[in-house]
């Protein structure tokens, strides 16, 4: 499925979060949105995926406009926000069972089970979620996206709370969907996390789509060095610097752009709370 987003812009409180965007989601692409806090990016995926509507302009899916397609379209993306889609009091199992039974996947269980077993959480199927450690969470919040085999997948800071075993495995699943044809974007803040997978990259800065390129076409180098000028002029310091030590463990909320969301950074350790 192809989303388009035709000079979206959306304002909340007299305040533009995002300004005029148009960006288009392809099939078997992956797109990285790249940005300071607050640019505008976690509030850009949620205008695409039809969770808030733009104040102006429009989302098309498949050419269509969103407001004409039933909520089934839902079923064809998945996402991953700030805000967890997850129930505390559910287990582990519990939660991929419910979202897959709620997007209609066949063999619900037998879906949830294999999940469950691809990243890493059988030992703790039977815990309540609320028991997690942040890292366990990100990885169900990641099943649970994946559950049933969305076209689109639209992720808000995916490698936060992982790590680097946990990267690595993510890294090579988003290849494999994108090999399967799925449309994919990636909201980072450390975007040299996710380059070997991009195809195209988006810089938003206050709101604006400040550059877009064809990722095949630069290195990382290059396109850090045009990045961190794009950041001068905005006041903001230059991030994606691996220089700075900073890995996707470390990774934190998207700032304070996203609406209704309370920030909480990476917690360290995959033990069970008790």
């Amino acid at each position: 499925m192809r989303i388009e987003l035709r000079s979206v812009t959306r304002r909340v409180d007299g305040r533009r979060l995002v300004d005029a965007v148009t960006l288009a989601i392809e099939p078997g692409q992956t797109l990285l949105l790249c940005g300071p806090n607050g640019a505008g990016k976690s509030t850009l995926l949620k205008v695409a995926a039809g969770l808030v509507p733009p104040s102006s302009g429009e989302v098309l899916y498949d050419g269509r406009p969103l407001s004409r397609w039933g909520p089934g379209v839902r079923r064809r993306l998945g996402v991953l926000f700030h805000e967890s889609l997850l129930y505390d009091e559910l287990t582990v199992l519990d939660n991929l069972v419910f979202a897959a039974r709620l997007w209609g996947v066949a063999d619900a269980r037998g879906r949830a089970e294999a999940l469950v077993d691809e990243v890493g959480l059988r030992l703790a199927a039977r815990e309540p979620v609320a028991r997690l450690s942040r890292g366990m969470r990100q990885r169900l919040a990641l099943a649970r996206a994946l559950v049933h085999q969305p076209e689109v997948l639209l992720l808000d800071e995916p490698f936060a709370g992982l790590d680097a075993r946990w990267a690595a495995w993510l890294r090579e699943r988003l290849a494999a969907e994108r090999r399967r044809g799925t449309g994919i974007v990636l909201v980072v803040h450390e975007w040299r996390w996710a380059w070997p997978l991009a195809d195209r990259a988006a810089v938003i800065v206050r709101g604006r789509l400040q550059r877009l390129v064809d990722a095949r076409a630069y290195d990382a180098d290059r396109f850090g060095a045009e990045y961190g000028r794009l950041m001068v002029p905005s006041g903001r310091e230059p991030c994606g610097s691996m220089a700075a030590g900073i890995g996707p463990d470390a990774l934190g909320p998207d700032g304070p752009e996203a609406e209704g969301m309370g920030g909480a950074g990476a917690e360290v350790g995959e033990e069970i709370r008790t």
